[in-house]
């Protein structure tokens, strides 16, 4: 078989998978809360994918929010609640665990699912009382990403899919013909390396400057995140706000699409730097960040992708 329908059948595989979610829905109405409202472009690639997946399969959405200015009557109103996935379930981020647990107490006669996510807490006593709140909701269901976030997951739930990252629902973002190794030489390197508190702060050996997902945003678009934050302190401007947020976010993952396009092999600490190489087809030296996210899931997940560098 050939590279490229090795590439295409790994990226449909993974795309597929999410079908487990929807059949889960079962045409019920659905509440999306803690839609990344920053500049990681991360968590806006599983956003994206996420509004993808509604689509795929015509989820009925009925209230979005991110994570600040949650409408817990409107909540209140879908049969589901589906919760944003990402790296941030457990004690490293804080806001988003404290709305999760917020949702799962208010919430006890609703079915919630947390969206595909890496499991970390850094503090045992911190994952004990979290664990014991979730572990009370009837309904609760919990979609991670890797083997290690699984076997954690059964500290919170029986209810439990191992599902890949919901940015793969963005595929195909590119035409079979167009992945694969580049005959351009030089290669031109894109070098994405994390600043945050999940980086190791190794540019192993790559003598080139590094840049991560905040350094291709421009002025503009902090002028807009800032009106966003203005327009969600009131409460009939939010859904004006949602929709503002979700055309910057777009224009975001389009430039970023378009700046790892213009590179041949991307070097990078960041999963979904990772992730999008791997739906744009390009050739990906991946190094991990600080506690193993991104080796325990190319291991999950990406162990067919056929263009990985050693």
């Amino acid at each position: 078989m050939k590279q490229q329908d090795i590439w295409s059948n790994c990226l449909n595989n993974l795309k597929k998978k999410h079908e487990a979610i929807s059949e889960l829905i079962a045409n019920r109405t659905v509440a999306y809360i803690d839609i990344p409202n920053h500049f990681n472009v991360g968590d806006l690639l599983i956003y994206k994918g996420t509004e993808q997946f509604f689509k795929n399969h015509s989820i009925n959405v009925i209230y979005r929010a991110g994570t600040s200015a949650v409408n817990l009557q409107k909540v209140g109103e879908a049969d589901v609640i589906l919760l944003h996935g990402g790296g941030n379930f457990g004690d490293l981020y804080p806001q988003h665990q404290n709305l999760r647990e917020e949702i799962a107490k208010k919430f006890k006669n609703k079915c919630i699912i947390s969206l595909p996510q890496t499991i970390q807490f850094n503090s045992e006593e911190a994952l004990a009382k979290s664990a014991s709140l979730f572990i009370e909701h009837p309904d609760f269901h919990m979609c991670v990403r890797d083997h290690k976030s699984l076997d954690i997951s059964k500290r919170f739930t029986n209810n439990i899919m191992l599902l890949p990252d919901m940015a793969h629902s963005l595929h195909p973002l590119v035409d079979p013909t167009e992945v694969g190794p580049s005959n351009l030489f030089p290669p031109k390197i894109l070098n994405l390396l994390r600043v945050d508190i999940e980086s190791t702060n190794a540019n192993q050996g790559l003598n080139k400057v590094s840049f991560d997902w905040q350094d291709i945003m421009v002025k503009q678009d902090y002028w807009t995140l800032k009106l966003y934050y203005q327009m969600i302190k009131f409460s009939f401007l939010r859904e004006k706000a949602t929709n503002l947020w979700s055309g910057l976010s777009d224009e975001i993952i389009f430039k970023s699409i378009n700046y790892f396009s213009a590179h041949t092999v991307i070097h990078t600490d960041r999963l979904h730097g990772c992730i999008l190489a791997t739906l744009l087809g390009k050739e990906i030296y991946v190094k991990d960040n600080s506690y193993g996210k991104n080796s325990n899931y190319q291991k999950a997940w990406l162990s067919e992708y056929p263009y990985f560098i050693d």
